[in-house]
């Protein structure tokens, strides 16, 4: 059998578009919502998640729904349910794209909950959302870390200037 040569190869590999708008978020330090010094809302860090000027509706109802689960400890799925039936929020939008983004980003966590208590099999597992502190917990030690690499490179560059003087 003979090899695919390289020409056919990337035929069947899509172009890159680059980094998916799912995975991304939209950070430049010099286009923040507000100042470092200032005290962020929700629709400030929001604005990092789903971009207002590319994702409006997305960005519209995360605000929505944070705003709800910051008033109440969680969130079940028929109570979700009646509140998005009461803010006339499309399904699709809302639980294919809003909270996976929200969760995968750790704004917001998913628990499956068994009521009967049966096995693994048993498919009847309630969904709960919660506000989660995963998000600001990552950043929080990225942060950390670029600030101790940044002091560990000064330290050494003074160090190596230091003996040839």
């Amino acid at each position: 059998m003979e090899e695919p040569s390289a020409l056919t190869t990337k035929r069947l590999e899509p172009a890159s578009r680059g980094i998916p708008s799912k995975e991304s978020l939209w950070f430049a330090y010099s286009k923040l919502p507000m100042s470092t010094e200032a005290r962020w809302e929700p629709d400030d860090i929001l604005k990092l998640v789903f971009p207002p000027q590319y994702k409006r509706s997305q960005y519209d109802i995360a605000l929505k729904l944070l705003k709800h689960l910051s008033e109440r400890e969680q969130l079940t799925g028929d109570e979700l349910a009646a509140w998005q039936a009461q803010q006339h929020i499309p399904n699709s939008t809302l639980r294919n794209l809003v909270i996976p983004r929200l969760i995968a980003v750790g704004l917001i966590a998913r628990e499956r909950r068994n009521p009967t208590g049966q096995t693994e099999k048993d498919k009847r597992h309630h969904m709960v959302l919660k506000t989660s502190k995963r998000f600001g917990e990552a950043f929080k030690h990225i942060g950390e870390q670029w600030n101790a690499m940044v002091e560990t490179w000064r330290v050494k560059r003074k160090q190596s200037i230091e003996p040839m003087q």
